[in-house]
């Protein structure tokens, strides 16, 4: 269990481990180098770091639209992310990519409350779950890779 800022060292410790893949799934993603945002954009460094050594990185988040309801930091992560050689996409039809998950070699993820933003992870009250159950893992990704597939591709 991951409770408040217990979910970020642990992240980046799952995330900086990944031999072949990194599936993450948020709603919302802020890179931010801000005074209170920097072990957050650690996460990022991390995971460009492991993009740049050849591991299979995919990133799936909201699009920023009209309506309103999707954090505008996702538009400099979206336009950011790509940059590093991380693949990302978008749900069809503005459907909201509300779940937070971090699958990593299909060996460990983490689920839960935590978006990659700097008040999920200093202020706000989120739990998540570290997974290591192989079998528990296996459906994870499989139901990570099956919204993928229908993505759009940013």
């Amino acid at each position: 269990m991951l409770v408040d800022e217990q979910f970020l060292p642990a992240a980046v410790k799952l995330i900086g481990s990944a031999q072949r893949s990194i599936s993450i799934s948020t709603f919302k993603a802020e890179i931010t180098t801000r005074p209170r945002g920097r072990k957050l954009y650690n996460l990022f460094d991390v995971l460009f770091d492991r993009a740049r050594a050849g591991v299979d990185v995919r990133f799936l988040i909201n699009r920023v639209t009209r309506k309103g309801s999707v954090p505008i930091s996702n538009l400099y992560a979206i336009n950011t992310i790509p940059k590093h050689g991380i693949a990302v996409r978008t749900l069809p039809h503005d459907r909201c990519c509300h779940a937070k998950l971090i699958i990593v070699d299909s060996s460990a993820a983490i689920l839960g409350s935590h978006n990659l933003s700097v008040k999920s992870c200093h202020n706000n009250f989120e739990v998540s779950y570290m997974h290591r159950d192989g079998y528990m893992v296996h459906i994870i990704q499989r139901v990570f890779d099956t919204v993928w597939s229908a993505g759009f591709v940013v």
